[in-house]
């Protein structure tokens, strides 16, 4: 039985690659600074040991397995290296783990979980057996990760530090190309060379299929030696989306190839990117022979992923929302989508900067996405790999002076506590609260709400009389927790699909 030794055990990437290779039969040790167990694909714990220190490697391990979160100068990494053990990024070993399969890799600065999470159910469903490797957890499952015996490997192929150009893809998704990681491409030229040796890198005989309307994407995508299809919410692109609607954010709509219907796809995660991440799968999955009604059937089944427009509940009439944006075209995406799960509901945005650098480089393009908010609160910049503050690292103040000048109350900044302490005594049943950021501000949730977030329930205290049923009302029974408080769709329990209402009653096109 081989053993790998995983350093940041509990980063969403490590614990999907744990499943993994708990599923193909290795024993599997591991540590990280928050230390706990660590589940696995066939359901057995692997002990994790809290922080790092030599001793924690065991002396018999294969290789020693570490996130981006760690540095060179990790005691457990330099141990290992002198005792001749083997050592693996993440990346390193995940392109060892698909060198011999059909690998999709998925890439792009934006979606590349959620796109991942929907292929994943769609190729499973269809019989597949994908081996997959996800940054994100699907909703119902204990990690991204997915042991598969099947020919293809579906991967998260991420471009920080270039870590994508670890994979050998034959197929891959190229959902856009944005400047985002600061610290590892200081210039877009360096970011777009990247790219463009990610899609060289591509399997002549293999596919690519690009973002038509991403003017970066279609660049990059011209220096394939593949063959390339784009897609696109709009026309002018190999597969688009027709008859789009919504009812509260949700959205259905046909999937189109060149103009003609492939399947009809009804999503339970709200947003129009995600209509553009479910084209992009459905596009992946016809390439693999997938037959059309069995995308669109799974696509409407995909429960979506935690920390991506994650419902986590209503306590005391206030609705908790959790997601991982932190770059403005995300937090734009995700306070739109808020908007239409919820019209006509006061929205507060918790937002946390993720990393001084990016907000320096992003800090009017930031204020300009939270806009999209009754209201904001600005949390203490998430130091991501940055250390320290240095003299003239903008923070939370400045992004909060930038947000109130173009006209958005800001109601205060702060760590954790003191944004809690702010909020307890502001909101009011109906509110919304959405908490964005890519660091650890789903925390803000768990303290307002005083209750763990796994357990939330929807859930209304107004003594008030049954709501009178009216044509494209939403309509549900008093046991599910009615009240003219509460003018969007909830979920009775945490995570549940919204219900949809009959077509006809949801003229909404979008």
């Amino acid at each position: 039985m081989q053993h790998a030794h995983l350093i940041g055990a509990r980063g969403a990437g490590m614990q999907a690659l744990a499943a993994v290779l708990a599923g193909r039969g290795w024993r599997l040790t591991g540590s990280d600074l928050r230390g706990g167990g660590l589940a696995s694909s066939n359901g057995s714990p692997v002990a994790v040991c809290r922080g790092h220190h030599p001793q924690n490697v065991p002396p018999e391990a294969d290789v020693v397995v570490y996130s981006d979160a760690v540095t060179a100068e990790n005691p457990e990494l330099q141990w290992a290296g002198k005792f001749g053990i083997p050592t693996r990024s993440y990346f390193q070993m995940v392109g060892e783990m698909t060198a011999g399969t059909q690998c999709a890799a998925i890439a792009g600065t934006h979606g590349k979980s959620s796109t991942v999470g929907m292929c994943a159910r769609v190729f499973e469903q269809a019989g597949c057996d994908p081996l997959v490797f996800c940054g994100a957890t699907t909703m119902g499952h204990p990690s991204g990760g997915r042991f598969g015996r099947g020919p293809v490997a579906l991967v998260e192929a991420c471009e920080f530090r270039a870590n994508f150009l670890h994979l050998k893809p034959r197929q891959a998704v190229l959902l856009g190309v944005e400047h985002d990681h600061f610290d590892c491409f200081p210039s877009k030229s360096d970011l777009l060379d990247a790219f463009a040796r990610f899609v060289r890198s591509i399997a002549p005989s293999g596919l690519l299929i690009a973002r038509a309307d991403c003017a970066d994407s279609r660049c990059v995508a011209a220096m394939a030696a593949c063959r390339v299809e784009t897609f696109s919410l709009a026309g002018g692109a190999d597969w688009s989306a027709g008859r789009m609607r919504h009812w509260r954010g949700c959205y259905e709509f046909e999937v189109l190839r060149r103009g003609r219907p492939v399947c009809e796809v009804r999503l339970q995660v709200p947003g129009a990117h995600n209509v553009l991440n479910a084209v992009a799968a459905a596009a992946l999955a016809r390439a693999n022979g997938i037959p059309p009604a069995c995308i669109g059937q799974a696509l409407s089944g995909f429960p979506g992923l935690h920390r991506r427009l994650e419902r986590l509940g209503t306590h005391r009439g206030v609705t908790f929302i959790d997601d991982y944006a932190h770059h403005p075209t995300e937090t734009a995406a995700a306070l739109t989508a808020v908007r239409q799960m919820y019209p006509g509901r006061r929205l507060w945005c918790v937002f946390q900067p993720h990393q001084a650098l990016r907000l320096r480089r992003l800090l009017a393009e930031t204020a300009a996405a939270l806009e999209r908010a009754d209201v904001v609160v600005v949390a203490d910049v998430f130091r991501a790999r940055e250390g320290p503050p240095a003299p003239g690292d903008p923070g939370a103040a400045e992004l909060a002076r930038e947000v109130r000048r173009r006209g958005t109350p800001v109601a205060g900044t702060g760590d954790a506590a003191s944004i809690m302490a702010l909020l307890t005594g502001r909101l009011a049943p109906g509110d919304v609260l959405a908490t964005l950021g890519a660091g650890d501000i789903r925390v803000v949730a768990e303290l307002v709400a005083r209750v763990p977030v796994d357990g939330l329930r929807e859930s209304c205290t107004c003594d008030l009389p049954e709501p009178t049923p009216a044509r494209g009302s939403w309509v549900r029974n008093r046991s599910q927790g009615d009240c003219p408080n509460f003018r969007g769709p909830k979920s009775v329990w945490p995570n549940e699909p919204p219900l949809w209402p009959r077509k006809w009653d949801c003229p909404l096109p979008i």
